[in-house]
């Protein structure tokens, strides 16, 4: 299966397969990672996860046709993504494997420029929705980091640690669940945008998805080597118990209408995983909703 035939597909406990497989063998052809695909069937057929199911893409195509929860939606995106990616500087600051360094700061600068683009989005799809001093104080939601940037773990971070198969694990699941996401986004943001803006959108968002299938590709490849370096025993117990977090998250945001929830939604709830050590503010309907229908 290719990249289109992804982006043509229903979600499904299959496409989740897919996503993996054709990731892998875009970015590391040749490459197998028996112990990461054993782990994920495993993890797929104990604890199916909700954004495996057709209702999924229901329920997100039925709240995206709102030009208001599409352009929120955007933000938050672009908001999830800062923050993820300053997760990432410090678990590369602090890593011990000076392959493990590059991959994880390259993923934190993607995840960066992530947050960027998100934002053009935003402002192709739904021109004149913000204003401009909104528009400002949005671009502080990318760290902007770069490559030539020297590493050095951000202050008070909880993710100053030397990464574990258990990151790898969560970014793994989190990269599978955002690249459904781009499945089902692709065609809602096509309901809203203005004609001319298509293509750009679409290069954007190939951009994206590109980057999404890498980061699945090469966390896979990871924790494959992590389990035939010692945590193979543990590889099975922990893509189960995580597929769980990630299902009870996914389930909670199902109920209050979102699809990833607000770095500030997170921080309010002990529950969640550890998404973020500084609570940004939400973005109100007054802020996002002068240029929307």
């Amino acid at each position: 299966m290719d990249v289109s035939r992804l982006l043509e597909s229903e979600p499904s406990v299959g496409l989740i397969r897919n996503i993996a497989k054709v990731g892998l063998s875009l970015c590391y052809p040749g490459a197998r990672c028996p112990d990461y695909f054993a782990g994920l069937e495993m993890a797929l057929r104990d604890e199916p996860p909700p954004f495996g199911t057709r209702e999924y893409g229901l329920i997100y195509r039925s709240l995206s046709v709102e030009p208001r929860w599409m352009a929120v939606s955007l933000i938050t995106n672009a908001e999830r993504e800062g923050d993820g990616s300053k997760r990432l500087w410090s678990l590369a600051a602090c890593s011990l494997i000076e392959e493990h360094r590059h991959l994880l700061k390259r993923h934190a600068c993607d995840e960066s420029r992530h947050a960027l683009i998100y934002l053009s989005l935003l402002d192709l799809s739904f021109p004149g929705s913000v204003s401009r001093e909104f528009r400002a104080d949005l671009r502080q939601l990318s760290p902007h980091f770069a490559m030539r940037r020297e590493l050095c773990p951000i202050e008070g971070s909880p993710y100053a640690k030397v990464p574990s198969l258990d990151d790898f694990l969560q970014m793994n699941i989190a990269e599978i669940r955002t690249a459904i996401h781009h499945t089902l986004q692709r065609p809602a943001l096509a309901q809203h945008c203005p004609a001319a803006n298509s293509a750009k959108i679409t290069r954007l968002h190939d951009s994206l998805l590109y980057d999404e299938l890498r980061h699945i590709a090469y966390t896979a490849v990871l924790i494959d080597e992590c389990a035939r370096n010692g945590d193979g025993a543990r590889l099975t117990g922990l893509f189960r118990r995580r597929f769980r977090d990630f299902n009870a998250i996914t389930t909670e945001e199902l109920g209050n209408n979102v699809y990833d929830c607000s770095v500030a939604c997170c921080a309010k709830r002990p529950w969640c995983r550890a998404k973020s050590y500084i609570a940004q503010p939400e973005p109100t309907l007054y802020q996002i909703g002068t240029g929307l229908p």
